[in-house]
């Protein structure tokens, strides 16, 4: 079909929109000349430059950051408890623990983790902890510690062992004084 003056749509006009009175035009630049730049706004996620200072600031100090002190290390009471926990209840391998469990306490570990099948059951899905945490020190220098731990909202079981403190001879161990369990019980 060609399109004739009878059959083409009819437009209408459209009234171009005239300039707001109060905000003229900008003016041309002249030829030769290069245009202001305009002034940088400083990007909202970087920090200003050093040596700057907030609007109205008349102090030129800096303020200080205090370095954090370093954390302080687990007692060796605390962390054999917890490890002891995650290797019954299935969260860490038993071989987590070697080099910082005598030979003896070692192989009752192994049987521990054979017969306490039913810890990794109840504590499937949730994070067991640590309740309560007990050491009597012993006339040896060893530690002797009962811990309370949770396995569920409603199963409580103990974990009861005993840490002696190694020298430089007797390999690795937890802490300064080279903690080594030496023997281990669950209930």
């Amino acid at each position: 079909m060609r399109m004739t003056p009878a059959n083409r749509p009819t437009t209408r006009a459209t009234p171009h929109a005239a300039p707001h009175p109060a905000a003229p035009h900008p003016a041309p630049p002249r030829p030769g000349t290069r245009p202001a730049p305009h002034p940088a706004a400083p990007h909202p996620g970087r920090r200003p430059a050093a040596g700057t200072a907030p609007p109205r600031r008349t102090d030129p100090r800096r303020p200080t950051t205090r370095p954090r002190p370093a954390p302080r290390p687990v007692p060796p009471h605390l962390w054999f408890a917890e490890r002891l926990l995650d290797v019954l209840t299935g969260r860490r391998p038993l071989t987590s623990l070697a080099g910082r469990v005598r030979d003896e306490a070692y192989q009752r570990l192994w049987e521990l983790h054979a017969e306490r099948a039913d810890w990794r059951r109840r504590a499937r899905g949730r994070t067991p902890y640590v309740c309560r945490c007990r050491v009597f020190p012993t006339a040896g220098g060893a530690l002797e510690v009962t811990a309370v731990v949770a396995l569920d909202d409603d199963v409580v079981r103990a974990i009861a062992f005993r840490l002696e403190p190694g020298d430089a001879d007797s390999g690795p161990g937890y802490g300064r004084a080279r903690w080594r369990c030496t023997e281990v019980a669950a209930r």
